[in-house]
């Protein structure tokens, strides 16, 4: 009974304070698990989690091009830059001009720069009218982007209203004397000539010092300081596509040509002495007994340069001031000319003065000489061969054609729109435009 008794009265076991620590511990250690693999995301498809410290590889971007203007534009403003640009470096860019019937225009290309970093290419040429062009572009490869593309695009240009356009002369492919300039006529007056001066390259072989010269707002001419050096290579450029010239007048195309020098031909027409020598490359052709112009109507003095030749020209007096009914009016088929002012000033055949030629001066203002000396003369000449009238009393006219090396090279300079600068040398290929005739001289002519 005692015993009993006794095992009913003992205590129960407790926990001890160290083992309410460690239980403690261990859950919170537990809840901490739990709680960690509620919010770990898990794999698709039931898999395992991935290990601690593994990085997901970013998507590469895909290359892009845009082009401006947008593929099949039409009407395009001449003035309009082609823009090509891409997120990543270009490899080409390619922008091919089409032939244009109605611009007299060939096939070609369009020239452009590309940005520093090699994303962006700006057409730096001007836009041809009415003319189509083809566009095409390519990425390089490069780190971070997913692999190359290509992009193409087509556009046609507008044809303006009011065209500025240029004639000129030499002529392509032609060989001229060394006293030719290069003369360029505009179709409209030009309010900023400095803004189409710009435009306009000459670029010699071997380099020489020129300039140009505006006689009018409609005409500029350039040549060298000293009559050109035989053999000379000339390449001429009217870059005027895109300019922008006011009042809806735009450049529609740019054009090229290139010319050479040949012999140098000079002529010395002496008033005093009734005559005329005729040299090539410094070696004495021909000496010709020649009448002047008689002292009512002296032929001009000075240097000029050879306008052209006609084998037939009908001279009449009314064209200079000598209307029919004078005593001094004349209306004359005349044989073997070579015009040298624009005022109507030549060196012909005159078969009825050929009693005066080498003795009196009877003209009306041209060099008179015999039939055949005209005839061997007007074989003999070309374009810008040098006829140097000495004696006459009268000073050139220099605003005609014909008399620009009566200009000093100070008074020459003057009349450019821009500083001087020197041609370069080594003629870059002429482009394969169309290359229109220079500017007729006003129908004024002497005998």
């Amino acid at each position: 009974m005692g015993g009993a008794h006794g095992a009913r009265g003992a205590r129960p076991r407790g926990i001890s304070p160290s083992q309410r620590s460690l239980i403690s511990t261990v859950g919170a250690a537990l809840l901490a698990c739990i709680a960690l693999t509620s919010c770990s995301p898990r794999p698709e498809g039931g898999g395992s989690a991935s290990a601690p410290g593994s990085l997901t590889a970013p998507t590469a971007t895909a290359p892009q091009i845009t082009i401006t203007p947008t593929d099949r534009s039409q009407g395009v403003a001449l003035t309009s830059a082609v823009v090509v640009h891409s997120n990543t470096p270009l490899q080409s860019v390619k922008v091919l001009r089409g032939a244009s019937k109605s611009q007299d225009t060939s096939a070609g290309e369009l020239a452009g720069q590309l940005s520093e970093d090699g994303r962006t290419w700006t057409s730096t040429g001007g836009l041809f009218a009415d003319t189509q062009y083809q566009v095409s572009a390519a990425t390089s490869p490069v780190n971070g982007i997913a692999g190359t593309t290509t992009m193409a695009a087509t556009f046609t240009t507008i044809n303006p209203a009011k065209p500025f356009k240029v004639s000129w002369g030499p002529v392509a492919g032609q060989t001229v004397g060394i006293g030719t300039p290069v003369t360029l006529t505009f179709n409209g007056p030009v309010p900023d000539r400095a803004a189409v001066q710009k435009r306009l390259v000459v670029t010699t072989d071997p380099p020489v010092t020129g300039a140009w010269n505006w006689s009018s707002d409609r005409t500029v001419r350039w040549r060298p300081q000293q009559y050109w050096k035989s053999g000379t290579k000339v390449h001429v450029e009217a870059n005027l596509a895109g300019l922008d010239l006011g009042g809806n007048r735009f450049g529609v195309k740019d054009r090229a040509m290139d010319f050479v020098i040949g012999p140098a031909q000079i002529s010395y027409v002496d008033a005093a002495t009734h005559t005329m020598k005729v040299y090539r490359n410094g070696v004495l052709q021909k000496t010709m007994a020649v009448s002047l112009g008689k002292p009512s109507s002296p032929t001009m003095d000075g240097p000029h340069n050879v306008l052209g030749t006609a084998q037939t020209v009908i001279m009449d007096s009314a064209t200079v001031g000598i209307p029919k009914g004078d005593p001094d009016y004349y209306y004359e088929t005349v044989q073997w000319n070579v015009q040298f002012t624009s005022g109507g000033e030549y060196v012909h055949s005159a078969p009825w003065s050929v009693g005066a030629q080498g003795q009196n001066n009877v003209s009306h203002g041209c060099v008179n000489a015999s039939p055949a000396d005209a005839e061997w003369f007007y074989r003999f000449s070309r374009l810008g061969d040098i006829i140097d009238v000495r004696n006459t009393g009268r000073p050139p006219d220099t605003s005609q054609l014909g008399n620009e090396w009566s200009i000093s090279w100070q008074r020459w300079v003057a009349g450019s729109a821009l500083p001087l600068t020197a041609a370069t040398t080594a003629p870059p290929p002429a482009d394969a435009g169309i290359v229109g005739a220079a500017a007729s001289p006003p129908p004024t002519i002497r005998s």
